[in-house]
């Protein structure tokens, strides 16, 4: 994929590789810790609890880009010696070179220092300076591996920088009526003065007989259609029953265009069973609700490019979607829609990398290709990104193409379409199948637990690796439960968890040790040889053995006869708590 672009206007869109802050608000702990990549990756989900700092994140790269002047509450803990960093790498091309070369001659050389692999990391720190507050600008040397005090490798202003990076959109979670209507002027502006920027300006104020036909030429009835066309393009397919309308509002005067201009409102209309517009249903903005207008706001700004005559260019992206809790105000169905919306900038030739602040896991779907979740927690030592994306996946599932990640995403999707509420527990039991995972609800339902604990039914012992490598990048406590197949634990650690030298159980407890010499991970335990003979031993009382009631019903339906004629009456029983399964879970939840 190119990772810098030419757009109409001549900009050169630059590939973002990292995007880092540290001490902004609510994040600190270093940069490290708090590093989004973009590389290779068009749609991001970020999710965390709430007030951890997610719209934090989204704000920061707007805060970086614009080059906003931070006051006291933008410091973390509004204490001035904390000091704002903001650390970014992206990467060239010849034609980049070429630019920087033919713009700053005199740095012609100069600049290739800091340049390694075509690619450039810059950090900007806010600090303190008497009673006001400056920036310090440094450029990374590769070959020293340190920052020196040189603003953007000598090649110019942050405002030189700022041209060639992906321009932020906001949309925050509380939109107003009026919000919408300025976003949607504002991208007419630019339409408008793009499209006579190189109009002699003197005649203007010579032939103000000819002001209607200018603003028609400004505001081009046939290419405000084309936009309104395009958007309802995409609204369409999330709210199918309402049509999106663009209305002139008001003209205004001489030139500049806030005085020659006109201004357009955002209108909603209903639309009946033959696609017509009844206009007896209200459908004004204040009617449509928040989550129609977010998601007229989201529609309006991916068709910006259609207004502003950008050549639409494979992988290029040329603005930062900002979106703060997509899934608020939405209907369950319309959630999938809207998701589906926001995946299609991946997948179309659309100029928008998307960044989303999310509560929902419904929003996340791990199928789609160059999307990435992150995961946003904060401790004493302050805030953590865990981040996986395809690339991640890949290794995971040992697999080397989209397709191939695509069909064992989908299989995983199968076996458990809920896979992605996992990652915003706070601890997880992988176990094999429905018998276990029945079992494990109905104890929790009887002997419920304050602690965040979720289950997450695999679907075949084989899927568990899987699970264990994205809950341990997410530095997720997990627990397992699964079968020997008659195959020997080698050793047992002093937590009782065994190690297996072979086959998938081999797999399963490799992982496992690995884990845990990183984080706290939890425990795992076997059924000998599976469930049923494990809890059909000898060592097991009577009336607490399991009892398949009717194998052609299906392990469900047995493991629920199981909790509901056997473990359930006899909860009280002196060794309820060492059937197998019962003690299992009882040492993971005090664990």
């Amino acid at each position: 994929m190119q990772n810098v672009y030419r757009t109409t206007n001549g900009r050169h869109i630059l590939k973002i590789n990292y995007f880092a802050i540290n001490n902004f608000r609510g994040i600190s702990g270093g940069l490290d810790q708090n590093k989004i990549v973009f590389e290779d990756t068009n749609t991001l989900f970020l999710y965390g609890q709430n007030n951890v700092g997610k719209s934090t994140f989204l704000k920061a790269y707007q805060f970086f880009y614009k080059e906003e002047k931070p006051i006291k509450v933008d410091f973390f803990k509004s204490d001035f010696t904390n000091q704002i960093e903001f650390e970014i790498e992206v990467r060239l091309l010849p034609i980049d070179r070429t630019k920087i070369e033919a713009a700053a001659p005199q740095q012609k050389e100069s600049y290739k220092k800091y340049v390694k692999d075509d690619c450039l990391r810059i950090r900007k720190t806010w600090q303190q300076d008497g009673k006001t507050v400056k920036p310090i600008n440094q450029t990374y040397n590769y070959k020293t591996k340190e920052f020196e005090n040189i603003g953007y490798a000598s090649i110019g202003l942050h405002s030189v920088f700022q041209s060639c990076l992906p321009k932020p959109v906001f949309i925050k979670a509380m939109p107003t009526e009026d919000e919408a209507k300025e976003i949607l002027n504002d991208i007419l502006k630019g339409m408008a003065e793009n499209t006579l920027k190189e109009a002699d300006l003197v005649a203007l104020e010579q032939a103000k007989s000819k002001i209607k036909e200018l603003q028609d030429k400004m505001y081009n009835p046939e290419l405000i259609e084309s936009y309104q066309t395009s958007v309802n393009s995409y609204f369409s397919q999330i709210f199918g029953d309402t049509l999106l309308k663009i209305s002139e509002s008001k003209d205004r005067l001489v030139w500049t265009e806030n005085k020659l201009g006109k201004d357009f409102n955002v209108e909603f209309a209903k639309l009946g069973i033959e696609g017509d517009i009844d206009t007896a249903i209200p459908a004004t903005a204040d009617k449509v609700g928040h989550g129609t207008i977010r998601t007229a706001i989201f529609t309006l700004l991916l068709m910006k490019d259609v207004a502003e005559k950008f050549e639409r260019e494979p992988g290029r992206k040329d603005y930062m979607v900002l979106f703060e809790e997509p899934e608020l105000f939405l209907y369950p169905r319309i959630i999938k829609e809207l998701r589906e919306l926001i995946y299609k900038v991946s997948e179309d030739d659309l100029p928008y990398q998307v960044l989303c602040a999310s509560h929902s896991p419904s929003m996340i779907d791990i199928s789609k290709p160059k999307s990435s979740i992150i995961r946003l927690v904060k401790s004493d030592s302050g805030t953590n990104i865990y981040q996986i994306n395809n690339q991640f996946l890949k290794a995971a599932k040992e697999v080397t193409t989209d397709e191939q990640l695509k069909q064992e995403m989908n299989e995983v999707l199968r076996f458990n379409p809920h896979v992605c509420e996992a990652f915003y527990a706070d601890e997880v039991l992988l176990i094999e199948g429905p018998t276990e995972e029945v079992l494990a609800r109905a104890y929790l339902q009887e002997f419920p637990t304050k602690k965040d604990f979720f289950i997450l039914n695999c679907g075949t012992v084989n899927n568990i690796p899987f699970y264990q490598k994205i809950l341990s990048k997410f530095k997720i406590k997990y627990h397992a439960i699964f079968d020997t197949d008659s195959r020997t634990p080698s050793s047992y650690d002093t937590e009782g968890n065994p190690s297996f030298d072979s086959h998938i159980q081999g797999s399963i407890s490799k992982q496992f040790f690995e884990d845990k010499k990183q984080y706290t991970t939890g425990l795992i335990r076997i059924h000998d040889t599976t469930f049923e003979p494990a809890h059909q031993a000898s060592s097991i009382p009577l009336e607490l053995r399991f009892t398949e009631s009717s194998p052609s019903a299906g392990k469900p339906y047995n493991a629920n006869i199981y909790w509901k004629n056997v473990l359930y009456p006899n909860k009280d029983h002196p060794e309820f708590k060492n059937v197998p399964f019962i003690s299992y879970i009882e040492a993971m939840l005090a664990h």
